[in-house]
């Protein structure tokens, strides 16, 4: 225990030096956070935490004035040197995802737009107005750690109106990889089916050790690689890129699986499971004009899910993609093990929103809502360090769960660290300084203004423009607004001339009846 307690003393020692400015409100904030956000309605409600030493308005101060000054690269690498273990196997495990932050109410938040969001009232859209975070997070290696959904939190960052999340996941992935100088180790992503667009996997060559595993719809097409021509075949001609087409709905157009494998397992309700794991190597996927994709080959695996007796479970099957020079290194069972893991993610938005108040900070300034999440990451990361020591009280209602009726409380859940964090403060301390009373501030002085924020608008995105029809040139060609144009006369006169013939009917009985008429 004391091992523990040493090792989070010096990695908040070591973080509270990396604020230049308002450290000890900083420190103090992040502590609330830590061990008073799941009974705090609001972000000022954090200022009643005994951690907080601090009047409320400090928390404001700590936000905009102190952690603007703070290089949250730097910070990103030190969590990682302290949350890494010796131990680590050769592969490093990303997970990413985007979430939203709805700001129905903030009228004069800037860069607004309409994103994703669940709702759970039947017939509506699941949008909202506000902004959308891309989140990257690792994935520990301890079985533990694992069971609990426990994560290691890297960065937050907000995606603007005109970037799309996965791009920006992507991007993430690779700066972390930089940041953390694992060029030369075995790094693996994991995305569901929007990372499987074109350019999350053009970024995700940009490293030579990532292995990008991806999950795909069911109906796409796949292509195997082609045939090499004979000795005795000609080689004029452009080379063929891409063999005979796999339709994954279409189980005729399936060429025989390189491997196949079975996976028993046990799930949370003690329900026996085996999964049935085929996999195809070096398949191809379509590109376009700004990608060959037929240099980028990659495994595709199948996944169904069937009970003890050999029933299928699901309709239809799963399907992962393994990208990446190194994907060999990665066997199927791995790659669906790997895959299972990132619903984890949504394990911590849900503890992140409902716990950190991730989600909770009501402003109108931007980057103070950008901050805001970086903060809670490393709340987070506080409670990661100190889960092994913190003592686990269940409540009167916890104790008739599974892990409590077989003792097993060798790992305990984020929620329960949040609870015994208030407890483990007091024996660690805090590298805060104690609060000095400064008198009453002056306040603003006499005549000075707030400038008046002005309201913003929703941005919506784009559509596709839609090609417009074919004009015919002899519909409304009168009432045109716009000069004629001599060259369409030719045009016209053959037009004519050409209906004329099929009707039997001269020019000059069709001038006479033209001129009649009017």
């Amino acid at each position: 225990m004391q091992e523990t307690i040493n090792h989070l003393q010096k990695f908040r020692k070591d973080l509270y030096n990396c604020f230049p400015k308002r450290r000890d409100a900083i420190m103090n904030l992040l502590d609330a956070i830590s061990s008073y956000g799941h009974v705090s309605n609001s972000v000022v409600q954090l200022s009643k935490a005994d951690s907080f030493e601090r009047q409320y308005s400090s928390i404001t101060d700590a936000i905009g004035d102190g952690l603007p000054h703070a290089d949250f690269k730097e910070i990103s690498r030190l969590v990682y040197n302290y949350t890494s273990s010796e131990n680590e196997t050769q592969a490093y495990r990303f997970i990413t995802d985007c979430t939203p932050n709805p700001r129905p109410y903030a009228k004069r938040l800037k860069d607004r737009h309409i994103t994703h969001c669940p709702n759970q009232a039947p017939g509506n859209k699941p949008i909202c107005v506000g902004h959308q975070y891309s989140v990257l997070m690792m994935r520990p290696e301890i079985q533990a750690e694992q069971s609990k959904r426990w994560l290691i939190p890297v960065s937050a960052q907000r995606v603007n109106s005109d970037q799309k999340g996965n791009e920006v996941g992507m991007n993430q992935i690779i700066e972390s990889i930089d940041n953390f100088d694992l060029q030369e180790k075995l790094c693996i992503s994991i995305g569901d089916t929007l990372y499987s667009t074109e350019q999350c996997r053009i970024t995700a060559k940009k490293q030579d050790k990532l292995v990008h595993i991806f999950r795909i719809s069911g109906n796409r097409n796949l292509y195997v690689r082609p045939e090499p021509k004979l000795d005795n075949q000609s080689s004029k001609g452009r080379k063929k890129e891409f063999g005979s087409k796999m339709n994954l709905g279409n189980k005729s157009t399936h060429p025989p699986y390189d491997s196949y494998q079975e996976l028993n397992f046990v799930t949370a309700n003690g329900k026996k499971r085996v999964a049935k794991i085929k996999s195809w190597n070096d398949l191809l996927l379509r590109g376009s004009r700004h990608y060959n994709s037929s240099k980028d080959p990659m495994n595709l695996i199948q996944v169904e899910l069937v009970d003890e007796d050999s029933k299928v479970i699901a309709k239809r099957p799963l399907w992962i993609c393994v990208f990446g020079y190194e994907r060999h290194k990665i066997s199927p069972i791995d790659a669906y093990t790997n895959y299972k893991s990132r619903f984890d993610i949504e394990h911590f938005f849900r503890f992140g929103k409902q716990k950190l108040l991730l989600s909770a900070y009501q402003t109108p300034e931007i980057e103070h809502e950008e901050l805001w999440w970086q903060l809670c990451l490393l709340a987070y990361s506080q409670l990661y360090l100190g889960k092994d020591d913190i003592s686990n009280n269940p409540e009167p209602w916890e104790r008739y769960l599974k892990e409590y009726k077989q003792n097993d409380k060798s790992m305990i859940s984020p929620s329960q660290a949040q609870k015994g964090f208030a407890d483990m403060l007091k024996i660690i301390g805090t590298p805060a300084r104690p609060v000095i009373e400064r008198g009453k501030e002056s306040g603003r002085l006499f005549g000075n203004k707030q400038v008046l924020r002005e309201s913003q608008d929703i941005i919506f995105k784009s559509q596709k423009t839609l090609k417009t029809p074919a004009q015919s040139i002899l519909l409304d060609s009168e009432k045109r607004v716009h000069p004629s144009k001599p060259e369409r006369i030719t045009v016209i006169i053959t037009l004519v001339q050409k209906l004329l013939r099929k009707a039997n009917i001269t020019p000059t009985d069709f001038s006479n009846l033209l001129l009649n008429s009017t």
